[in-house]
């Protein structure tokens, strides 16, 4: 009878210290060229693999400046390294560009996540605004 119990408060921990998961952190924060809130636009954030982050690729629009990980479906983003690509655009919707043209080439950054609620800004260097390759960004 003891080793049952034994068993029973065994599986009891295994299954709580399973199921355990590290809760979601909330990011936020404002992204800026040239000294204005960027219109339009996105950051990739990636995880960077090779300092052990293995959560999903999750993707923040940027709106009038701003990004905010709890309004993205779903809300938060696993706290840890990653890899970035921030992309903006001038917000004014046409035919092949979804959020307008771009107004700076991608640029690649890293950042950590802290566990919670932070900030970044991210202020978007004037040089990446220099031959700005001009892309679809839509079908239609």
């Amino acid at each position: 009878m003891a080793i049952r119990k034994l068993f029973v408060v065994l599986a009891l921990v295994l299954a709580v210290g399973c199921s355990s998961k590290t809760p979601l952190s909330q990011l936020s924060g404002k992204v800026t060229f040239k000294g204005d809130p960027v219109p339009a636009g996105f950051i990739a954030f990636t995880p960077d693999v090779a300092k052990g982050n293995l959560g999903p690729i999750q993707v923040f629009q940027i709106k009038d400046g701003v990004y905010d990980s709890a309004k993205q479906e779903p809300p938060g983003i696993n706290p840890g390294p990653y890899l970035l690509e921030i992309a903006g655009f001038n917000g004014k919707k046409e035919p092949f560009f979804g959020q307008g043209k771009q107004i700076f080439n991608p640029i690649k950054d890293e950042c950590v996540v802290p566990e919670g609620t932070s900030t970044k800004d991210f202020v978007i260097p004037e040089s990446a605004g220099q031959n700005v390759k001009i892309q679809k960004t839509a079908d239609s």
